[in-house]
């Protein structure tokens, strides 16, 4: 999938696994020609662990609906806890039971949580600020270590067995009235079609992002791996928000990282 009217966003880039529309894994997925926004990684659902393909809208009531995203800085959830693991056994038939967004970088942002599965039975078990949301990030498994990669992870979780799930609240924030003048955002994503958010890839030297973030404070300033989950309202689908961000003059878009630990 590319997106037009976006010749200054992009590079070619490397691919990661891709998910196809039955679930299996694909590694022959070409890279999108320089001038587009990259749609090459894969968005990976572990509705359990052999990666069944994304439930149709129809199916809707086994999904918890996507959060709200605040419109302004938030700290992720609203309870205290924004770092904790999760001890999950994935053995024979059992499922993880969520839906991930998977693009290039680090973590995992978790898209779904379906009402079966190991993630579900633990937030049965936990008080409310120790279960796991939709918009947690899986920052590592069997480690606390938040350098573990997208495509890490998801060996991991495919290997299956006895593994602690280390979960991180979001961090949010807004940038408002960003104003490309008439030029590029200076981003490279990595997106899917089907996915909640565009993870940034790369950040260029030039570019209304660039000089943005000459702007403001460290902790303020849009970093690599950051994921876009809104673009001028527009949420729940990564192809509509980056449309938006190549066809808009004036963006407003919300980013959501792991908070700190």
């Amino acid at each position: 999938m590319c997106t037009p009217c976006c010749a200054t966003e992009s590079l070619n880039t490397t691919v990661l696994p891709h998910s196809t529309e039955d679930g299996a894994v694909s590694k022959d997925v070409p890279s999108q020609e320089a001038g587009s926004f990259s749609d090459s990684a894969g968005a990976e659902v572990f509705g359990c662990r052999t990666a069944p393909p994304a439930p149709s809208k129809e199916q809707s009531g086994e999904l918890a609906p996507p959060q709200t995203v605040a419109p302004e800085l938030t700290q992720g959830a609203t309870d205290t806890a924004t770092s904790f693991e999760v001890p999950i056994t994935l053995a024979g038939t059992a499922e993880v039971g969520i839906g991930l967004d998977l693009a290039e970088g680090k973590s995992l942002r978790i898209c779904r949580i379906y009402q079966k599965g190991c993630i579900p039975e633990y937030n049965a078990s936990v008080s409310p600020n120790r279960q796991v949301q939709v918009g947690d990030f899986i920052v590592g498994i069997n480690t606390k270590d938040a350098d573990c990669t997208a495509e890490e992870l998801v060996e991991k979780l495919k290997d299956g067995g006895d593994m602690r799930i280390a979960i991180r609240r979001p961090f949010e924030f807004t940038v408002a009235k960003l104003d490309k003048n008439g030029g590029g955002l200076g981003l490279d994503l990595s997106f899917h079609p089907r996915g909640t958010c565009a993870k940034i890839r790369s950040i260029f030297s030039d570019g209304a992002v660039p000089r943005y973030n000459e702007t403001v404070s460290d902790d303020m300033k849009i970093q690599v791996n950051d994921c876009i989950v809104s673009v001028n309202g527009k949420t729940g689908s990564a192809k509509e928000m980056v449309e938006a961000l190549g066809s808009a003059g004036i963006v407003d878009f919300v980013l959501a990282r792991p908070a700190a630990s």
